[in-house]
């Protein structure tokens, strides 16, 4: 079936309803959500940045691509997009999808990848086979399910971690500080709490490199748009802690049929003694687990130190390959083998 491919920047804004439509018929993921995408080109796609489409047949889809080099596709990546910008409306006919698309995009066509796929959201599994596709692991990432109250999780965690989080809330309370956890969820005060957080961040290593959030940065501004939109949808939170008044750390997440997803976490790193970012953690999920409206937490992103300490399960995420011609896989492995 044909697929047409316009410039993203120019014609997604219009494609929203089609897109959304069609994530809402598998999974409705908050992160493929345009309210999250529109954003991304915005503020991340460049001129070149397709968004391909074919709404009429027995196969709706749509994704956002661009070339690597001739003759190799693959989705529109930006680091802020945990996964791949791709929603398919039919479950059963995956290895049909690439072909559509490997037939419609501009020129000739010898691989087309679709990335950083989650085997429980994607309409790619990961169990795909034949002789032009290939399967790629990514990363491990974690999550937390909530299926008791929160002192019976909290005994299940990690011994240490229990002692030494018990350990500095105990001593800040003899010193008579105070920490106090703020939960934003109205789009009002969004652009002043990217603002503080974007502050705190640029004090830190990722100012030091360069990558952070700032105040008035493209990555500020996506993530206020982004906050404000879910925000008016009952979707969006914006965490903060405060230590006598003092903001010293912030967690950005938006939620959809009982799943937060976390986005961004930044803690003031002049008060790593005390652990802000363990102490903001647990504060959070504390309340996550008490208001009872959350079935999970994802953790998108590689598996850290920290993620261990709060997940009760973990899943490998992968990209998927698709060759024009099961030679150009042969010949792609052989390179390899051989490099």
């Amino acid at each position: 079936m044909s697929w047409t491919f316009q410039p993203a920047q120019s014609s997604f804004e219009a494609a929203r309803s089609d897109w959304d439509a069609i994530n809402r018929s598998h999974h409705d993921h908050i992160l493929l959500d345009s309210g999250f995408i529109a954003p991304l080109v915005r503020h991340f796609g460049a001129q070149d940045i397709l968004l391909g489409a074919n709404t009429s047949s027995d196969r709706p889809g749509m994704t956002l691509v661009l070339k690597k080099k001739p003759g190799y596709w693959e989705t529109f990546q930006p680091s802020q997009a945990p996964l791949g910008l791709f929603v398919a409306g039919s479950h059963g006919e995956a290895v049909a999808y690439f072909s559509d698309v490997m037939r419609s995009l501009p020129g000739v066509a010898v691989q087309f990848s679709v990335l950083q796929q989650d085997p429980d959201f994607s309409a790619f599994p990961p169990d795909l086979a034949g002789p032009n596709l290939e399967i790629l692991d990514y990363i491990e990432t974690g999550r937390l399910t909530i299926e008791t109250g929160f002192e019976e999780f909290w005994a299940t965690r990690n011994s240490d971690l229990r002692q030494n989080l018990m350990r500095r809330m105990r001593r800040l309370e003899k010193q008579g500080q105070k920490l106090e956890l703020i939960t934003l969820t109205d789009p009002a005060p969004i652009a002043e709490a990217i603002k503080a957080y974007g502050r705190i961040e640029a004090q830190g290593w990722k100012g030091r490199e360069g990558t952070a959030l700032t105040e008035d940065n493209d990555q500020a501004h996506f993530y206020r748009e982004v906050l404000e939109h879910f925000c008016e949808r009952g979707e969006g939170y914006i965490y903060q802690l405060f230590l006598d008044g003092r903001l010293i750390g912030s967690e950005i997440y938006i939620a959809r049929n009982g799943m937060l997803v976390g986005l961004k976490t930044t803690f003031d790193e002049a008060m790593r003694e005390i652990s802000p970012g363990f102490l903001m953690k647990y504060l959070i999920i504390r309340e996550v687990f008490n208001q009872k409206k959350m079935r999970v937490i994802e953790f998108y992103g590689a598996v850290k130190d920290w993620h261990s300490k709060w997940s009760t399960g973990f899943r490998p995420m992968y990209h998927v390959n698709y060759f024009r011609n099961s030679w150009v896989r042969k010949a792609r492995e052989l390179a390899k083998r051989y490099a």
